[in-house]
């Protein structure tokens, strides 16, 4: 569909071809007005979105939704009157992504947008195969900015957030981290899932200067200053791990892991950790994230027969590890650890026998007993009512918006210099998963690391917790990176050595 010369396109929502039409129609607030069908294939996710959404660059098909006609009529008018800037902004636009996609650094700026607005962004999963991740990620990032407006918002202006459905597709993260960029609205970034995601998204929106929160455990080696790791990193969730099995399961250990940056990497953790401990590694195997069939992998463990299974698996198909596992009778007699199980809630997908007694290490748990927890809670539940169990990464989610709220307050401005620094600083936030605050060197959270096993009603019972626990500045067999020192201008990823 062509009007005025500009192609109306959807992709998770409404947007504009052509940036100048974009600009103009966003000053004089035009939007598309959807009707149902966008709910209804959306569900829950789109409530919000259903009725109005604001136009915006990006490219997809409108052929199966129906628009209000004067609205469309308005849109074209608008567009007849700024074609004769067109080609002005179309030279800006190309300036601008030659720049990004030179490797250049494009200057720190002050995000801008209409006066009483802030514009941020999330990306994540809705669809394919990881979006067992992605649903309750966009479900938290849209409660975050949501309760952030209830409460006056930040700075006193309302924020707008720009929702983009990855597809379980790393090429659609450096394509919408583009769109992104290239919006210079846009003020911060909560999103990405794996580190593959991470890695084709951070350098772009880097190059662009927005700031990224990945709120997913992590491999380590992101030496980025604009990019900031919520979740958990290896020696986070493992050391507590690998401690806690090795005194009370046995010092044998088999190592069954993703095939892809953190399954390697956190493998190469549990190896240096186990020996640490004084014990040994059986095997070690690494799993394509498409690989469904475990049977030569349960067979291999039958015959090493360790005390202890770590899993680095991520992702559906892996789910049928765990359900394979407990029907070879394996799980009777070989406890399994992980850093990764439960952040789907995986937990629920499998049977009481098929889960029960999976010991895992994250900063959050559900049955956290404290009033920030609580609220949280309900005011998620309140929103949400059929949205499930809550696991670590969305309420990282959570945690990267309200620590970028209490920077911007503490800057005074959204400039991404002015924020960073806040941010470096170590202020405090005390959220659901108690208190975190930013590590500045690394960018990494120091939290609250909690142990807690499947219990037989499919949930999870906290059994050792440990305050504040430091994240690690090195990167496996590569050094350290200090962010606030020798790094202070480094846009890059650190390759583990194994």
């Amino acid at each position: 569909m062509v009007l005025g010369g500009a192609q109306l396109i959807h992709h998770g929502t409404l947007k504009v071809f052509n940036k100048s039409i974009d600009r103009k129609a966003k000053q004089k607030k035009i939007k598309l007005i959807v009707k149902s069908r966008f709910k209804n294939r959306h569900g829950d996710l789109c409530t919000e979105m259903d009725k109005s959404i604001p136009i915006r660059q990006g490219r997809s098909d409108v052929s199966k939704f129906e628009f209000d006609e004067k609205v469309l009529s308005d849109i074209s008018q608008t567009a007849d009157k700024v074609s004769s800037s067109r080609r002005k902004l179309i030279k800006l636009s190309l300036a601008t992504a030659g720049a990004a996609i030179a490797g250049q650094v494009l200057p720190f700026r002050t995000a801008h947008a209409q006066s009483g607005e802030i514009h941020v962004a999330s990306m994540f999963d809705l669809t394919g195969n990881l979006n067992i991740y992605g649903v309750q990620a966009m479900n938290v990032s849209k409660y975050a900015v949501d309760s952030i407006n209830r409460g006056g918002g930040v700075l006193g202006k309302k924020l707008i957030l720009h929702a983009y459905d990855t597809q379980s597709k790393i090429e659609l993260y450096s394509r919408y981290a583009q769109e992104i960029g290239s919006d210079d609205r846009v003020a911060a970034v909560v999103g990405c899932f794996t580190g593959a995601s991470r890695e084709a998204a951070r350098p772009v929106l880097s190059r662009y200067g927005k700031i990224l929160f990945f709120p997913t455990i992590d491999e380590g080696g992101e030496c980025d200053k604009l990019t900031f790791m919520q979740g958990s990193d290896c020696l986070q969730q493992e050391a507590p791990l690998i401690e806690w099995a090795a005194k009370t399961v046995g010092k044998t250990f088999y190592i069954v892991a993703a095939d892809y940056v953190y399954g390697h990497v956190a493998t190469a953790w549990t190896q240096s950790l186990v020996s640490k401990q004084g014990g040994s590694i059986k095997g070690v195997e690494y799993v394509p994230l498409d690989v469904s069939d475990f049977g030569s992998t349960i067979r291999k463990i039958q015959t090493a027969s360790p005390a202890v299974v770590m899993s680095n698996l991520v992702g559906n198909n892996h789910i049928a590890f765990y359900r394979q596992f407990a029907a070879a009778g394996l799980n009777k007699n070989i406890k399994i650890i992980s850093p990764t199980f439960g952040l789907g809630n995986e937990q629920t997908v499998l049977t009481p026998e098929e889960a029960s007694g999976i010991v895992v290490a994250y900063s959050y748990f559900e049955s956290i007993d404290s009033p920030a927890n609580k609220q949280f809670l309900d005011g998620f539940r309140k929103m949400y009512p059929n949205a499930g169990p809550i696991s670590d990464p969305p309420v990282q989610v959570w945690n990267g918006w309200q620590q970028w709220k209490v920077a911007v307050e503490k800057a005074g401005t959204t400039d991404t210099a002015k924020v960073v620094a806040a941010l470096e600083s170590g202020i405090p936030y005390v959220g659901p998963s108690g208190k975190v605050s930013t590590d500045g060197p690394s960018h990494r959270n120091i939290q609250d690391i909690h142990l807690a096993k499947v219990s037989s009603r499919q949930g999870f019972e906290i059994i050792q917790s440990f305050g504040q626990v430091k994240p690690s500045r090195e990167v496996v067999g590569a050094g350290a990176c200090d962010l606030t020192g020798k790094d202070a201008s480094s846009h890059r990823m650190i390759n583990p050595k194994f």
